[in-house]
């Protein structure tokens, strides 16, 4: 990892959050990937983070060409004493996002004016989402595997391994564009 990174990755640490550099081409992009979004998540559609109000994995494909580097963000939520994962998933990827959209903006003031996350899953910073007209838009960013990153392959790629369905622990995963 280039030393002009080093300062990002002690802020994560700092903030809770395990950063793992990658290099952009070892990113997978993969078109199957949508089917989990619009087959499988109760999120699809609902919100202008989500597919299909977001750029086409194709069009992501090609912005992502103009980067060399990224983060992957790990952060990890104890779930040993939840009882309900499903109610505290909602809290734990906000609490999640908020770090990251954090470190973005670091790095942003450290002169990456380029930065930009794909944060851990759908959104959810509003109650319900108006689809006409983004509250927050400073604050939207889509989830990795809303443009077809398969996030397995690229902890893999990190020399991490994702594991579903463990009882104790959640990871919510996001990845920072970095240039």
């Amino acid at each position: 990892m280039p030393g002009k990174y080093e300062s990002l990755v002690k802020k994560a640490s700092e903030m809770g959050l395990k950063a793992h550099f990658l290099d952009t081409n070892n990113i997978p992009i993969e078109n199957r990937i949508a089917l989990k979004c619009a087959y499988g998540c109760k999120s699809y559609g609902k919100t202008l983070s989500c597919p299909p109000h977001i750029m086409s994995i194709d069009e992501f494909r090609k912005v992502l060409a103009e980067y060399s580097s990224a983060f992957l963000l790990v952060d990890e939520h104890d779930t040993s004493g939840v009882t309900d994962i499903l109610e505290a998933w909602s809290k734990f990827r906000k609490e999640s996002f908020q770090k990251m959209f954090e470190l973005e903006q670091e790095a942003f003031r450290e002169g990456f004016t380029f930065s930009h996350l794909l944060r851990p899953a759908a959104c959810n910073e509003c109650e319900v989402c108006n689809l006409k007209d983004c509250a927050k838009p400073e604050r939207r960013r889509f989830a990795p595997e809303a443009v077809g990153i398969n996030l397995q392959k690229a902890m893999e790629n990190a020399k991490l391994v994702l594991e579903f369905c463990k009882p104790g622990k959640t990871l919510c995963i996001g990845i920072l564009l970095i240039e």
